[in-house]
């Protein structure tokens, strides 16, 4: 099965949605289907290789450190050398739950930038790398190894996570109010769960990188405290459309789409409305708007 690879945007020209498939067992990857997640994206050596074989165990062992964040083990060789590869991960107190996902031609390697060149096994490869997205694909972190002992090792990635979480939102840009209520108050988790959204509670409330959201109800605000970035809205909370042209413009919250997972708010008057433009072109405009909010708030 060759590697699907959509519209290329981000860091790198990394792709914006890609599939792998999982190789001698476990579930194939989508990258849209891992939003408000971060994604560990794990580039292993070609070739049989006891340092991946480590590098792997000790990531997949320590993966419920981190409920938040997906480990993607991908290697570029044929589904059969992978399969066998894999079947010693159970050795030495590994698992052999942990997928491994193949990358042919190692073409996803390729559209993240990892550099080859590695001399290896007498085969010239690329380099061991780990490169971390965030919850909304984006690239926020890598480490290229400089040889296939040079990783970046689990406890090293759980710090890394707990300081890219934690790194300061610039809140200055986002549609908020004095008080830094988003949305006009309303209940993120309802565009997701009904039809129309509900105004949330002012006295349901909870504050996320900066940014006060409502609740309708309390079970509500108790998922949105266990995945946040799966129900925040995009671009800050403004218009979709305006943001495709690097514009921030008041939304009406009750006009609204979801793609993909993700919350699209939009302007509306008695004489406009932006979701119309939106869905004539929303492929291309949703990539000129990640790329208008990078610049502008650096997300």
């Amino acid at each position: 099965m060759a590697l699907l690879l959509l519209p290329f945007v981000g860091v790198a020209a990394a792709p914006s949605d890609f599939t792998l498939k999982a190789a001698g067992g476990g579930s194939d990857f989508r990258l849209s289907e891992a939003r408000g997640k971060y994604v560990a994206l794990h580039f292993l050596l070609k070739t049989e290789c006891p340092f991946c074989l480590r590098y792997t165990r000790e990531h997949g062992m320590s993966a419920s450190k981190t409920p938040d964040l997906l480990h993607v083990f991908i290697k570029p060789d044929s589904e059969e050398e992978i399969r066998s590869w894999a079947g010693k991960l159970n050795e030495g107190g590994g698992s052999s739950m942990i997928a491994i996902h193949r990358d042919p031609d190692a073409a996803l390697a390729e559209s993240f930038g990892i550099p080859g060149g590695y001399a290896f096994h007498g085969q010239t490869v690329h380099y061991p790398a780990l490169v971390l997205l965030n919850p909304q694909g984006k690239e926020v972190f890598r480490y290229v190894g400089k040889d296939n002992g040079d990783r970046f090792g689990s406890a090293q990635l759980v710090a890394k996570l707990a300081e890219v979480k934690s790194a300061p939102v610039p809140i200055k840009e986002y549609n908020v109010g004095a008080d830094k209520l988003a949305i006009s108050g309303y209940d993120p988790l309802s565009y997701f769960t009904s039809p129309k959204p509900a105004k949330g509670r002012a006295d349901l409330r909870f504050e996320y990188r900066g940014v006060v959201y409502q609740f309708a109800s309390e079970d509500n605000r108790t998922k949105f405290q266990a995945a946040p970035e799966t129900y925040v809205p995009t671009y800050g909370g403004w218009c979709a459309t305006a943001m495709a042209k690097g514009e921030k413009v008041e939304i009406d919250p009750t006009n609204f789409k979801i793609t993909d997972g993700r919350l699209f708010l939009f302007f509306k008057a008695f004489y406009a409305n932006a979701i119309k433009d939106w869905n004539k072109d929303e492929v291309k405009l949703t990539v000129k708007a990640d790329a208008n909010w990078k610049k502008i708030a650096g997300e």
